[in-house]
């Protein structure tokens, strides 16, 4: 629960340092452009003290419309998009897919569950960390692959930014994700070429199964 109360704090700080940036962006414009709040005001249909507070972001829970209809008052157009950045809530059907994993290839491993990766202001973690000696390997758990390519391109670069050797994705092994594998097969084959026995062979021995590999569950 603290985890999850820090990373709400962090957004919540996030969110106000990103209103004085947008804010100091729309001054900046309108500085530039030589024109008055007023001005401002009058071409968004606001108020001189609504655009000052928008200027220094001093208004708490501000709307991405208002945002951008006073940024296309100076000729600008707002852009946003949402980044991975770390673990959101984890639904039961994962983490019901991690215990069957876990039971899969017994305790020869030492798990970390939620790890972050180890970059100064990235949020992002892996589903789990498996290590035994010098070996670690990557975990990930998806209950559902509605877009394999998407989320194939998102762990991979997780693993290269984590520099982890070895990753395995534990899928849930429905009809829909079988179908999305399929589809993907020439994508993921290359990527994750370790098939599901195999690797929960490799696994379950305490070895390091030497590739990066696909598990159905």
């Amino acid at each position: 629960m603290a985890s999850r109360t820090s990373r709400l704090h962090d957004a919540q700080a996030m969110s106000s340092h990103l209103g004085r940036t947008l804010g100091a962006e729309l001054r900046s414009a309108r500085l530039g452009r030589g024109l008055r709040q007023t001005d401002v005001a009058r071409a968004a249909h606001s108020s001189d003290s609504h655009v000052s507070r928008l200027e220094r972001g001093e208004i708490h829970g501000v709307g991405l419309a208002d945002l951008a209809r006073h940024g296309a008052a100076l000729g600008l157009r707002l852009s946003a998009r949402f980044y991975p950045a770390g673990r959101g809530l984890r639904d039961a059907a994962q983490l019901d897919l991690l215990r069957r994993f876990r039971a899969r290839i017994g305790d020869r491993w030492h798990w970390q569950l939620e790890a972050p990766l180890s970059i100064p202001g990235d949020l992002r973690a892996f589903d789990a960390l498996l290590t035994r000696g010098a070996t670690t390997i990557a975990i990930e758990a998806i209950t559902r692959l509605h877009d394999a390519q998407a989320q194939l391109r998102a762990v991979t670069l997780k693993q290269r930014d984590g520099r982890i050797a070895r990753m395995v994705l534990v899928v849930k092994a429905s009809h829909t994700n079988r179908a999305a594998i399929a589809a993907a097969a020439d994508v993921l084959t290359t990527t994750f070429p370790l098939a599901t026995k195999a690797t929960l062979a490799a696994l379950a021995a305490g070895e390091d199964p030497r590739d990066n590999g696909i598990v159905l569950l």
